[in-house]
Order: structure tokens, then C-alpha cells, then sequence
């Protein structure tokens, strides 16, 4: 009996700001609970429906024969105007000359692995990323010798006395 009476002085003595408090931590631990209860909920779900399960192994896709294709593709047939052609000739580097140029620089990789024995993926190496595919051949530059060299500001004195 003591300790009903205890606690009828305990709840007597609260003011109506500390009955509010009270009820508003009570709520916030309710929907606390409850969230953490929802959320689990939907992480098992989205396990049970993620991409690698049984719909992706019915279609089955075969991404090496998508990039064989991709690379197998042939570039579309541009239908040049007479005065694109035109300007083609007269352009100190050509469409055709500039893609050569791109293609002789690629990048440098640290090393390749294969995620899923399949997916390769690549590290670039970050302190010497591009070289040149010609740099690995022996072949010879296309810059002019010494007496080429001579021969040629020999030729610019001449035709400069000419022009005077």
C-alpha cells in the first residue's frame, strides 16, 4: 500500500510541461522502434528482388558478344557536299589525318583484372597515363638532317634577296 501511495505522490508532484515530456519521449521511442522495424523490413526485400537473382539469369545477357558487335560496327558513309569536300582538300590536316593522329596515343594501365571473369577493369596508371603506340616501333623521324636543314636557310636567304 506504502508504495501505491509513493507513487500517487510521484505523479501529483509532476507539473503538466513534465506530463508532455514524458509522453513525448514515450512517442519518439515508439516511432524510433517502429522505423527500425520498417526499414529492416524493406532490406530483406530488396535482397530477395536484387538484380543478380533469378530474372537476370533467365535473360541471361552475353555482354562480350554487345562489345564484338559494338567493335564490328561500321562507321556510317558520310555524304560530303561539294563544298565540304572542297574544304577537306584545302585543310592543312585533314578528318582523316587528325583521327590517325588520336589514335596513335592510348593510355597506360597499372594492371587489368577481371571482375566475374568477364567484365575487365583496368588501372590507369596515373603517372605516365598516355604514350605513344609508335614510340614501342623503330621507326624513323620525319625531321629534317643538318644539311637539309642548311640547304633549306640557304634557299629562304636566296629567295629573300630575291624579294629585296
Amino acid at each position: 500500500m506504502k508504495l501505491i501511495n509513493d507513487i500517487i505522490a510521484i505523479i501529483s508532484s509532476l507539473s503538466f510541461i513534465d506530463y508532455i515530456l514524458y509522453f513525448s519521449v514515450l512517442a519518439l521511442l515508439i516511432l524510433t522502434f517502429a522505423l527500425i522495424y520498417v526499414l529492416k523490413n524493406d532490406d530483406d526485400e530488396t535482397e530477395n528482388e536484387s538484380i543478380g537473382s533469378e530474372e537476370m539469369k533467365e535473360t541471361d545477357i552475353d555482354l562480350q558478344t554487345i562489345a564484338q558487335n559494338i567493335v564490328e560496327k561500321k562507321p556510317p558513309i558520310v555524304d560530303m557536299t561539294a563544298y565540304e569536300e572542297e574544304q577537306e582538300q584545302k585543310a592543312i590536316i585533314s578528318y582523316d589525318e587528325l583521327k590517325k593522329e588520336s589514335n596513335k596515343k592510348q593510355l597506360q594501365y597499372d594492371k587489368i583484372e577481371l571482375i566475374d571473369d568477364i567484365i575487365p577493369a583496368k588501372k590507369i596508371n596515373l603517372t605516365d597515363m598516355i604514350k605513344d603506340q609508335n614510340a614501342d616501333k623503330d621507326e624513323e623521324t620525319t625531321t629534317f638532317h643538318y644539311e637539309r636543314e642548311e640547304a633549306f636557310l640557304q634557299t629562304l636567304k636566296e629567295l629573300n634577296s630575291l624579294l629585296n
